[in-house]
């Protein structure tokens, strides 16, 4: 279960890029989402065509390479997870069956992985990896033997899958975009000319100039083919629990969800945050690049100077090696640098997007106290994670989880910090306005909407 990133198209005669050029940089936007392994699938005249490795996008794929991937259609994969065998997990994922072929790529989790699992290997499936993907493929397969058409299968198999999820699945004739009857995963279609897309999020949509057309429903199975769009609504529930995160950190900040941009959203997350947890400061800074939205907020709700202290170095990336402790130091200070004269001998707020492990807090504030910073203050701009994601937001269990187990006073201890304060959840609803009962915060809350 890891997070993931998901990219599809139907190309009826788009004439700006390829299908496979169009994934590529479909999942070059989202790659934010996933670093560790990324794949594409295209539909050749009814045969595919896949490439799925551990690695970035411009790692595993090449102009040569999508030259020989050429077709009409096509889905793509990017992921993100804490495993060692990531290549197990790369996707999408191609299977032959009775009935024909398909490719199935997943971003989320299920919860009851195990008793399908067991379900299915008590009636003969043998299984390559341990992948929810390939446990969704072999039941919508065995369920296609059933009906008449792959959307029913789907249909049937929905309300077996406990969890989270955005699936695309492609056949020869179609792709199909699924998402789960809570809607905790996003999926948006969009439109250019003729061709159809399915997107993670919006903002490739803006540099593809394509139309957003609107997000898949929860519960809702679509359709997309040479013929255009077909909605099939199979499970309609009241409730809606769509991934807090998106808004805190998966989502890229030009991305909008249920009609919010996601930099506003991060934005009031911070004006919050300095409504609730204010500091007496001369300076704010961010840590780059995900805490900008939030320190803007909260450096104009206190009319304070924002800096750009921090200094990234653009060629690292999150795949570096970290095998020691002392390696995972070395790499954050390889990550990062201070501009000492934008906080030497200030008092300055540090604002961060979220804190998990708390590994990096201490590195922060040492590196702001080398640069001569008087006083360090941290802020984050999300509640405190003290509960596992089991909807692949994450791999990490509960003791991986410092607020699991650490009060705030003595996170701020370990980390050297003059003080710490989290956005409340309250504040997180507020700053996600129109969606604040919406929202799944089971990291947060330890209610789960889904068991």
């Amino acid at each position: 279960m890891s997070r993931s990133g998901l990219f599809a198209m139907y190309n009826n005669n788009t004439d700006a890029f390829s299908t496979a050029a169009s994934i590529y940089y479909g999942l070059f936007s989202m790659q934010h989402r996933g670093m560790d392994a990324t794949g594409i699938c295209i539909n050749q005249n009814g045969q595919f065509k896949y490439k799925k490795e551990d690695g970035m996008v411009i790692d595993v794929f090449d102009e040569n390479l999508l030259s020989r991937m050429e077709g009409h259609a096509g889905i793509g994969h990017v992921l993100h997870s804490n495993r060692s065998d990531v290549r197990e997990y790369a996707q999408p994922i191609v299977i032959r069956y009775t009935s024909g072929q398909m490719a199935v790529a997943l971003n989320g989790g299920l919860v009851n992985t195990e008793e399908l699992r067991k379900e299915l290997e008590l009636q003969g499936a043998v299984f390559q990896t341990s992948d929810d993907t390939e446990i969704i493929s072999v039941l919508i397969s065995r369920a296609r033997n059933r009906f008449e058409t792959i959307e029913e299968a789907i249909a049937d198999i929905m309300p077996k899958l406990r969890g989270a999820y955005a699936l695309l699945v492609m056949t020869p004739r179609k792709i199909i975009g699924v998402r789960d009857s809570l809607g905790m995963k996003p999926l948006i279609l969009g439109k250019k000319r003729n061709s159809l897309y399915f997107s993670s999020e919006t903002c490739i949509y803006n540099e593809l100039d394509v139309e957003v057309i609107r997000e898949v429903m929860p519960g809702e199975i679509v359709t997309i083919n040479q013929d255009g769009i077909k909605s099939f609504q199979q499970i309609h529930e009241e409730k809606r629990a769509l991934c807090a995160y998106e808004y805190i950190y998966h989502s890229r900040p030009d991305s909008v969800l249920n009609g919010i941009e996601v930099f506003e959203a991060r934005e009031d997350m911070g004006r919050i945050l300095a409504e609730e947890a204010p500091a007496d400061a001369d300076v704010i800074v961010w840590v780059p690049n995900s805490g900008l939205a939030a320190a803007s907020g909260y450096a104009k709700a206190l009319n304070l100077p924002l800096e750009d202290a921090f200094l990234k170095n653009k060629f690292y990336c999150n795949k570096f090696v970290q095998p020691t402790e002392d390696m995972v130091r070395r790499g954050v200070t390889m990550k990062l640098a201070v501009i000492k004269s934008r906080v030497c001998g200030k008092r300055v707020v540090v604002v961060d997007d979220s804190m998990v492990r708390g590994t990096t807090g201490r590195l922060l504030v040492d590196l702001l106290r080398d640069a001569g910073a008087k006083e360090v203050h941290m802020r984050i701009a999300a509640p405190e994670v003290k509960n596992e994601c089991y909807f692949g937001g994450n791999d990490l269990d509960r003791t991986s989880l410092i607020s699991s187990h650490k009060t705030t006073k003595e996170i701020q201890d370990m980390i050297g910090a003059d003080s710490l304060a989290f956005l409340s959840v309250k504040g997180l609803k507020e700053a996600c306005k129109g969606t604040e009962n919406t929202l799944c915060m089971a990291c947060f809350t330890g209610e789960y909407p889904v068991k």
